[in-house]
């Protein structure tokens, strides 16, 4: 009986814990997202949460602002989205996750 609660309050814990959900290109089409850029994560992605920045194939580097994981995989695709009040939305792995792009400093150009 004990063992019942205890995976009840983690299920309840594990559902009302994340802004994520699994989602779709359909679902978030509906949404008014349209895709934007495609891309890969480089590396090996394990999930989001504030803390992570995320290092893309084409250079850019998006930090989230919802918390989910993910099993682990190497280089997934990535579905960059924005929807028309400019709010971006990353899908990796079958999951939505909200944030940001950050600007990288650029190195200063070296004259010989």
């Amino acid at each position: 009986m004990k063992a019942v609660i205890i995976f009840i309050a983690v299920l309840l814990m594990m559902t009302t814990s994340g802004v994520v959900f699994s989602a779709d290109l359909k679902s978030l089409a509906t949404e008014g997202y349209e895709v934007i850029e495609t891309t890969n994560v480089v590396g090996q992605f394990k999930g989001c949460d504030a803390t992570t920045a995320l290092t893309f194939t084409n250079g850019k580097v998006f930090v989230c602002s919802t918390y989910a994981y993910s099993f682990a995989i190497f280089m997934p695709d990535v579905y960059v989205l924005q929807n028309q009040k400019k709010e971006i939305k990353v899908l990796i792995n079958g999951i939505a996750y909200s944030g940001s792009f950050i600007e990288q400093k650029k190195k200063p150009s070296q004259f010989p």
